[in-house]
């Protein structure tokens, strides 16, 4: 059964800035725990969207800045009570544009910062949208147009799938190397040229085409906490931020699509191809 939320949305879209219930925005939905007394709490939504990184920045420092996700931890081993943990794909260093071999799964920041990803595909890949040894995003798919169409929000790689347009990600203690399973409060992610928005309800000029770009949560029993659509920015080069936090750690999964098709074709009429950039999540907690 599915049942609209009601939240509150933080939600930039461009320069203009408005606060709406998700079921207004995001096509919002909760699974219930089967046979639960515990009242579910919505979480508060992060979302954002426009034609630059400025147009999404305000929602991501306000991510950031969640109670008790102030302070970034880096690669300190965990538990740690507060803070959050940070991808941004840049290997360190921002003149870094080697484009890594898809790899799934990707241990790059298990034991370091609590998170692992995996993906049906052949692998996940981090690469600049163009240029490099490797040639980047444009090379990695064999199509230079994605030289253009793809902006980094944090320079200068982007994180995508490879062979797929699924990416699952689960959270583990930093420092355990992936030996003991974690939650999170919330978890926030970059998206780069989501263009394709929701047109299912009422007026949309996409008819009963669904928007492209999809995020799911899942607790420890693989229950489905919570789940939205990425907001749009048409045109190339856009960014866009979605992001939720609940009021206690409870999210063991992620599950992303990407657009509507795995890279490889062109970005166009029929297809909206996206890739991620920075990842933001809240300290992983023991499970409970």
């Amino acid at each position: 059964m599915k049942l609209p939320i009601r939240s509150t949305v933080i939600a930039a879209f461009g320069v203009l800035s408005m606060l709406l219930p998700v079921s207004q925005t995001a096509h919002a939905q909760r699974t219930p725990p089967p046979n639960s007394r515990r009242e579910f709490v919505a979480p508060v939504v992060f979302q954002a969207a426009g034609p630059s990184g400025a147009s999404i920045q305000s929602t991501v420092d306000a991510f950031r800045a969640v109670p008790g996700f102030e302070t970034n931890n880096g690669n300190n081993p965990g538990p740690l009570k507060n803070g959050r943990r940070e991808i941004n794909w840049d290997g360190g260093n921002p003149n870094v544009l080697d484009t890594t071999a898809p790899v799934t799964p990707f241990n790059t920041f298990l034991d370091t910062r609590g998170s692992q990803f995996t993906t049906p595909g052949l692998g996940l890949s981090q690469a600049p949208p163009s240029g490099g040894p490797q040639g980047g995003l444009a090379v990695l798919f064999g199509n230079p147009t994605y030289g253009k169409i793809f902006r980094a929000f944090s320079k200068s790689r982007l994180f995508t799938p490879v062979g797929s347009n699924v990416t699952e990600g689960s959270f583990f203690i930093p420092g355990t190397n992936g030996t003991v399973p974690a939650t999170v409060r919330g978890f926030g992610a970059v998206f780069a040229d989501v263009d394709q928005p929701d047109g299912s309800g009422p007026g949309g000029k996409h008819g009963n085409r669904r928007a492209s770009t999809l995020i799911e949560y899942f607790d420890q029993r693989g229950r489905l906490l919570f789940s939205s659509f990425v907001p749009a920015s048409p045109g190339d080069g856009g960014l866009s931020f979605f992001g939720i936090v609940f009021d206690d750690a409870r999210i063991a999964r992620v599950r992303i699509e990407t657009g509507d098709v795995a890279p490889e074709p062109n970005d166009d009429q029929r297809h909206d191809i996206v890739v991620m950039d920075d990842f933001i999540y809240g300290e992983p907690q023991l499970g409970k």
